[in-house]
């Protein structure tokens, strides 16, 4: 048992002996030397004189600007429409549409005829159809902000009114009327789309003043108007006042220019003078007749702009509400009082008092 042992340990320590021993590894230093760059490969021109030179590689022309990141590109408002007042500009191409084309299509109509009282309905639908096409294309590709489509929408209404009183004034057929007044509709819109572009810079306040003053050119040509029509002889044309709105409205655009006021106060300065007029009408035309009637109406409307103004303006004077409240320096506080009172003070006295700290 002792040999078979021993012959094993003898045949352990020579195998042990055959085995190749591992390199080394020498401590790392405490500065490393820098690994040597590879040399760039040779191209055909260096590794052959004679060949011939290889042209320049054309480099990419600079990026004007910095990049735009995703976040900074322009988002679509939607599928359909790339502002948020392109709806309102379709809508109101096809109701233009629709009514123009109903007042042209119309004219065509036979009396004696069933067949041709189509004309209308036909108009109506062609007329529709072609100018909500234009719009809604044109809402898809330009952005149309909502400001903007209040004035479009404004536009197109009193382009048409001004339209239908120009044809009025020169007796035209209802054929000429209809062309006019489609007409007029299409100026009015162009014309608030071009001058706008794009609606960036239309505020509340800018849309806010071109109704306000689209509505007292309107009401106060109307009230003059009737003055005249009550002091006259009765044969008053009304064209003017057809084509107050449209003029408000020019004239509202150029006092936006300078002017920047806030939506709230144009609301109160429509609303309330027009309010004040409206009910001084109703109740003068209850009691009297005449021309009083419309001049106290402008009377209180001219009193009522100029008090609201006056009353909504910013004075730049601090008050009592606006600056902080101070803090006195004296304190005063009720407390009860106690003191000794009588003949040779034999007796109490107690009652209300006040302590003040100074």
């Amino acid at each position: 048992m002792r040999s078979f042992a021993v012959l094993l340990s003898l045949v352990a320590t020579v195998a042990s002996a055959q085995q190749p021993r591992a390199p080394a590894t020498p401590p790392p230093s405490a500065e490393a030397a820098p690994a040597e760059p590879t040399p760039p490969p040779l191209s055909p021109a260096q590794a052959d004189p004679s060949a011939p030179p290889l042209p320049p590689a054309a480099t990419p022309p600079p990026a004007i600007g910095p990049a735009e990141s995703t976040g900074e590109r322009a988002v679509r408002y939607s599928r359909f429409s790339a502002g948020p007042g392109g709806p309102l500009l379709a809508f109101t191409q096809v109701i233009s549409g629709i009514v123009s084309g109903a007042m042209i299509g119309s004219t065509y109509n036979d009396e004696n005829s069933d067949e041709g009282r189509n004309h209308g309905y036909t108009g109506a639908m062609l007329g529709g159809l072609t100018l909500g096409t234009i719009g809604t294309l044109y809402q898809y590709a330009v952005p149309v902000e909502r400001n903007e489509s209040f004035l479009v929408a404004g536009a197109a209404t009193t382009g048409f009114i001004a339209g239908i009183g120009l044809a009025n004034s020169d007796d035209a057929s209802d054929r000429a009327r209809g062309w006019m007044g489609l007409a007029a509709t299409q100026v009015g819109i162009v014309s608030v789309l071009a001058i706008t572009q794009g609606g960036g810079d239309v505020s509340n306040g800018d849309a806010a003043l071109v109704g306000m003053t689209s509505l007292y050119a309107f009401t106060l040509t109307l009230l003059t108007q009737s003055i005249m029509e009550e002091s006259g002889s009765g044969d008053t044309d009304f064209t003017p006042t057809l084509l107050a709105p449209a003029i408000g409205m020019a004239l509202g655009g150029l006092l936006a220019l300078p002017l920047e006021l806030e939506a709230s106060r144009v609301v109160k300065l429509t609303l309330l003078p027009l309010g004040v007029g409206l009910g001084m009408l109703w109740l003068g035309s209850a009691l009297a007749d005449g021309t009083t009637v419309p001049l106290t109406a402008i009377a209180g409307i001219a009193t009522t702009f100029a008090l609201t103004v006056l009353l909504t303006s910013d004075p730049g004077v601090p008050t009592e509400k606006d600056s902080p409240r101070r803090v006195s320096s004296v304190q005063a506080m009720p407390v009860p009082v106690v003191m000794a009172a009588g003949r040779d003070n034999s007796s109490l006295a107690a009652g209300p008092g006040l302590f003040m700290r100074f």
